[in-house]
């Protein structure tokens, strides 16, 4: 899409979204700045260089083999998947103190390991169990905006009405609404669930799981930065937005000033921050109108990132594994490929729902983690950790309590010069990293057509 004129265009934050949505613009040939509060870019999914020169990461973040724009994204800046992922085939699934489980993820990539998970494991889930969830699944074969009626309901109230399983909700349902959004059952939309299901199994071929083969900094956030800036965007790290301009005559976005009282003009303003640092922004004039009351109003979840290095291997794979019953539901040993040099296993959690433990000490919660991983894993209970990282962040995502998935904004705002960009806006992918970019490129598409109408020439 060429477009008519070329206004300039700041964008305040140097996520996934942000960087997406200005690598289209820049392909457009617009003139952009991307600010980011940070010392590095990334947001959610970054990861960083500690005082021991170790990378730490914000959280776990796996790749799933439908992110199609994501994949797409790294083919064009000269970084192909092949380089910066390796694939799992496999899930597991561990219970402290109870049985364990390895399920098969692909029929095509791994037939005998799918064929043999689904036939067997049946003291993990029994037969009647896995049959219950094809009812509870079967409406993901609907087209998305059929979902969308699903959001009255929570996960829990739709699998009290087609299937009953307790086992199916404990061991499978639980721990996935747990490790993927951060949030229990009881408070998960329906629509979420089976939307994650849908993108599954409109590309079945594509059921694999990804990890990174290396630190998210160097393979992706790195190159990409060099890529934008050879196309002539300007990234600014350690700038902080303080505030929005707004005039009520025009009702237009003036400028945004920036924390140390620097202010920022330009035609266009996109916001790639999270709805939760943006929502204090919003101009007060704007705040009582419904589309930004609703941002206002979207509930947000915390999470917890705990990283934990051994004195020793603990587990020998290399992919992801689920913990039910426990609120660590998901881990992954990293010591094999994405940090190689590690001397023993290096885990990575995701501490989830974590709202009972954010005012727990960085020492209480890893004796928690510890604890449980432990007791589903001997390996872990036995070995001694060397270093620990403890990551809180009081709000991490939207909490997809039911009816906030579809209040989420469209990218388009009421105010003319004023776009939307993050996986919290309106797309079908959630809060999630393929979230994050097809709401940066489906904000740039929008700020696209808008010069095209004319309205900066």
């Amino acid at each position: 899409m060429l477009p008519r004129s070329n206004p300039r265009v700041v964008i305040a934050g140097g996520g996934l979204a942000g960087l997406a949505c200005a690598k289209l613009l820049a392909e457009a040939g617009l003139p952009v700045t991307v600010l980011e509060s940070q010392a590095y870019l990334g947001g959610r999914a970054s990861t960083f260089l500690d005082q021991d020169g170790e990378w730490v990461e914000q959280g776990l973040h796996l790749f799933l083999g439908a992110y199609s724009q994501f994949r797409a994204l790294l083919r064009d800046i000269g970084r192909p998947p092949r380089e910066v992922l390796y694939w799992t085939d496999d899930l597991r699934f561990e219970t402290p103190g109870g049985p364990s489980a390895l399920f098969g993820t692909n029929p095509l990539y791994a037939p005998l390991r799918t064929l043999l998970g689904a036939l067997g494991n049946n003291d993990y889930l029994g037969p009647l169990a896995k049959l219950s969830l094809l009812p509870l699944l079967a409406p993901a074969a609907l087209p998305e905006a059929l979902l969308r009626r699903f959001d009255r309901l929570t996960v829990v109230d739709w699998w009290r009405r087609a299937s009953g399983s307790q086992q199916a909700l404990e061991r499978a349902l639980r721990p996935f609404c747990r490790a993927i959004q951060f949030t229990d059952a009881e408070q998960f939309s329906a629509y979420n669930l089976l939307g994650w299901a849908h993108q599954t199994l409109i590309r079945p071929l594509r059921a694999r799981l990804g990890g990174y083969r290396g630190a998210r900094d160097s393979q992706i956030f790195a190159p990409l930065a060099a890529w934008l800036k050879q196309r002539g965007v300007e990234i600014r790290t350690k700038v902080a937005l303080d505030e929005i301009g707004y005039d009520a005559q025009t009702g237009e976005i003036t400028g945004f000033k920036l924390v140390g009282g620097e202010l920022l003009k330009a035609d266009v303003y996109v916001i790639a921050l999270p709805a939760w640092v943006f929502a204090p922004k919003i101009p007060t004039p704007l705040r009582d109108r419904p589309f930004f009351a609703d941002i206002l109003d979207l509930p947000t979840a915390p999470a917890i990132s705990v990283q934990l290095w051994f004195d020793r291997v603990v587990t020998r794979r290399d992919g992801f594994t689920m913990v039910a019953g426990s609120n660590c539901p998901v881990y992954q040993d990293q010591s094999r490929h994405t940090y190689p040099y590690a001397q023993g296993s290096r885990i990575s959690v995701i501490v989830s729902p974590a709202d009972p433990l954010m005012n727990w000490d960085d020492a209480a919660i890893v004796a928690h983690v510890r604890a449980d991983l432990g007791a589903a894993n001997p390996q872990i209970a036995a070995a001694k950790v060397v270093k620990q990282v403890v990551l809180k962040h009081e709000h991490h995502l939207v909490r997809p309590l039911p009816g906030a998935m579809t209040r989420r904004p469209s990218q388009v705002t009421p105010v003319e010069n004023l776009f939307l960009a993050g996986d919290w806006t309106q797309q079908e992918f959630f809060g999630s990293q393929e979230g994050a970019v097809r709401g940066g490129n489906a904000c740039a598409r929008a700020v696209l057509r808008a010069v095209n109408r004319g309205l900066w020439t």
